[in-house]
């Protein structure tokens, strides 16, 4: 009976999403046809992806193609989510377990999260140059600080009763962090994680427009600059945002499995 109603619940979930996105891009259609110079419709962002994918841009001496461009921007983004993901996790055990580095960090962390990356970039560039390294760093600060402060919630919050039993068995230091508390911990990692990789998403475009003009920064700019072609520009964007969506959905799984497991735990 319940998986009966898990499965109309998933049905109706999508069934609803479907009637939704048909209605936007109906919407979208019957607006962008009524004043075509402000806003590219859908028939046109799809006429878009048949260029996009078929010719490349001028880049220099060079050419760009969009495929292997993609995957530049998609090894920048891995790269840099993963350092953070990895570092977010260190620092926020650190904060949860010695109030001192809390106090010491948090200032910083705070600050930092809510800075605008694009009003520093030449720092980044001073500091970085123009390459690789300095793109990375770029989404590395756009997903570290909401993995830190999601991390940190989680290792303060774990089962204190898991915790306590667990002390009454011997367990403590490391082994009890790596056993209990970071298993508890893991739900609100991972929704640090689906934060951050939205973030880091960006991250990887903005780096790519404004640090070193490269991959799909740069054809973003030449689409929209250099010849004006709104629908193939909104064809990338499009593009980035079925990654972003994949990517969410990936991780809002992985998250649930997580938050069940927590559940079940805390109720034995």
């Amino acid at each position: 009976m319940k998986a009966s109603l898990r499965r109309t619940g998933k049905l109706h979930k999508w069934f609803v999403r479907i009637i939704s996105l048909a209605a936007v891009l109906i919407a979208w259609q019957i607006f962008g046809s009524l004043v075509p110079v402000v806003v590219s419709t859908p028939t046109d962002i799809v006429s878009g992806f048949s260029t996009l994918f078929s010719f490349p841009v001028p880049y220099g001496i060079d050419e760009l193609s969009f495929l292997p461009e993609l995957g530049v921007t998609l090894w920048t983004f891995f790269v840099g989510f993963a350092l953070a993901t990895i570092a977010g996790v260190v620092i926020g055990a650190a904060m949860a377990r010695w109030k001192v580095i809390e106090t010491a960090l948090d200032p910083y962390i705070t600050a930092l999260y809510n800075t605008p990356y694009v009003a520093i970039a030449p720092l980044f560039m001073i500091l970085f140059g123009v390459g690789f390294l300095a793109r990375v760093i770029v989404v590395f600060l756009s997903v570290v600080f909401v993995v830190i402060i999601n991390s940190m919630t989680g290792f303060k919050t774990a089962n204190r009763d898991l915790v306590e039993t667990a002390r009454s068995f011997g367990l403590s230091g490391l082994p009890l962090q790596l056993g209990v508390v970071l298993p508890g911990a893991v739900p609100f990692i991972t929704t640090g994680m689906r934060l951050g990789a939205l973030r880091g998403l960006v991250g990887a475009i903005v780096a790519e427009s404004v640090v070193q003009i490269v991959s799909l920064g740069y054809m973003i700019q030449y689409y929209e600059e250099a010849v004006a072609a709104l629908n193939i520009e909104l064809a990338i964007v499009v593009v980035m945002a079925i990654i972003g969506l994949a990517v969410t959905e990936s991780m809002k799984y992985v998250e649930s499995s997580f938050s069940k497991w927590r559940v079940t735990q805390g109720s034995t």
